[in-house]
């Protein structure tokens, strides 16, 4: 009789326990509490410690969480880190590349300019960047230049474009846009683009990969040279600017296998 009562009161115990564990809405402590509690006790840990292990583990788990879901959220084609980075095919500074790692130009709101022809590790950096800022838990945003502005002229045909601005290039610390370049723009596609280089100018940072050098820019921006001045002057006048050359890395992966 005395078993029946233990097992119910401990079934109860651990009820109320799951139950306060789901209003506060510890989802980590709820799962793992009794397994821990019994790690506590094969170590004689007191209550104090036993509870400092509870609020860790929780804390842990929500980290990783949010790092999971800022990366998600991001949009990464692929994940790609500077480790991966062949850093001998390309005339890349690697000490900058380690600076910029550190994320302070996020802190300092500077931008990112990678220039340099296809195929050379552009993209490549801006990813390896932008999942460094996820794991630091910054919100970031990357999406290609195309796609930025069939999204923003839907917005803009349906009245919503202050509703994008907010929902998302607002909330995103770290803006990346891949493939500057690769398609013209017209006028309206083109003051688009200048309101989202307006709006993140020293609020936020953005990193623009493209093919072109900057006396290019204005045959992409619909030519509109005071346009192109701009957008170039918010861009550059507080950014790291890395002019990539080499050989494209998808042409030597050719080689090597003997197509080439």
């Amino acid at each position: 009789m005395n078993k029946y009562f233990f097992i119910t009161e401990t079934l109860m115990l651990h009820n109320q326990i799951e139950a306060y564990a789901k209003e506060f809405r510890l989802s980590a402590l709820m799962q793992h509490y009794k397994e821990l509690a019994d790690k506590a006790a094969q170590e004689h840990l007191s209550y104090s410690e036993y509870l400092l292990k509870l609020l860790e583990y929780e804390a842990t788990q929500r980290a990783l969480r949010a790092r999971t879901t800022i990366r998600k959220l991001a949009g990464f084609p692929i994940i790609k880190t500077l480790e991966q980075f062949d850093y001998g095919a390309t005339a890349v500074d690697k000490t900058q590349l380690n600076e910029l790692a550190t994320l302070s130009f996020i802190d300092k709101t500077q931008n990112i300019l990678l220039l340099g022809p296809s195929g050379v590790g552009k993209t490549h950096i801006a990813i390896a960047l932008g999942y460094l800022a996820t794991q630091q838990r910054i919100k970031t945003k990357f999406i290609t230049v195309a796609d930025l502005l069939l999204q923003l002229e839907s917005a803009y045909k349906t009245n919503q474009l202050e509703h994008y601005f907010k929902r998302v290039i607002a909330p995103n610390r770290l803006l990346i846009l891949d493939e500057f370049g690769y398609i013209k723009l017209n006028e309206t596609q083109a003051n688009l683009l200048f309101q989202i280089v307006n709006k993140k100018y020293e609020t936020g940072s953005i990193i623009i990969t493209t093919n072109l050098t900057f006396t290019k820019w204005k045959e992409v921006l619909n030519h509109d040279e005071a346009l192109t001045s701009a957008i170039l002057d918010r861009l550059i006048h507080h950014s790291h600017i890395i002019n990539i050359q080499g050989e494209s890395y998808r042409l030597r992966q050719k080689r090597k296998a003997g197509i080439l």
